[in-house]
């Protein structure tokens, strides 16, 4: 049984109403569920009520999940319909931090300068994805963070796909202008 079969027969499961199932996909897809959900709320508290919205919705109502389809965008739409309920509670939507989700810094200890340079590019690449309008926001997170397709993130949000590259290709130019402006010059 392949990777994407097996958790194909777990999404069936759990739909089922299988717990062990259901407990195993919160296991399996939190991480990424949260990476994405960080994007949109305004502190880590937030972002675990949200993803813990995001289960029990799914939970409640896992009989609309269909099997056979990706279960991460239907997952991901839950979190965010539960973001869009509470941005209209409470305040206009406030861009977390994308410094917590750049991983990867090399296992070298760098000179001090490197890292310096390194912390102050993502402090620059997060102040600039903060600035963009929000729906290129959403989209940004929604590939780059949920690792979504363009037909997923179209799927997720309920826009043609082309409307998908059109607002992931105007907030790559936004972003690479704001990174030109503040470091006095284009980038190469």
């Amino acid at each position: 049984m392949s990777i994407e079969q097996a958790g194909q027969d777990l999404v069936r499961r759990a739909v089922g109403g299988d717990a062990r199932a259901f407990d195993r996909l919160v296991e399996v897809e939190t991480p990424r569920l949260y990476r994405l959900v960080r994007r949109f709320a305004a502190d880590r508290g937030e972002a675990e009520a949200l993803v813990q919205e995001a289960w029990l919705r799914a939970w409640k109502n896992r009989k609309r999940c269909v099997p056979d389809r990706p279960f991460f965008p239907w997952l991901a739409r839950i979190a965010l319909n539960a973001a869009h309920d509470e941005w209209r509670k409470r305040r206009p939507l406030d861009f977390a931090d994308a410094g917590e989700a750049i991983e990867g810094l090399p296992s070298v200890e760098p000179a001090a300068e490197l890292l310096l340079e390194a912390r102050e590019a993502r402090a620059a690449l997060t102040r600039s994805v903060e600035e963009l309008r929000p729906e290129w926001r959403v989209v940004v997170a929604l590939r780059y963070d949920g690792g979504l397709e363009y037909a997923e993130i179209a799927e997720v949000l309920g826009i043609p796909v082309n409307t998908v590259r059109t607002h992931l290709h105007r907030a790559r130019l936004a972003l690479r202008a704001k990174l030109e402006e503040r470091d006095g010059g284009p980038t190469g």
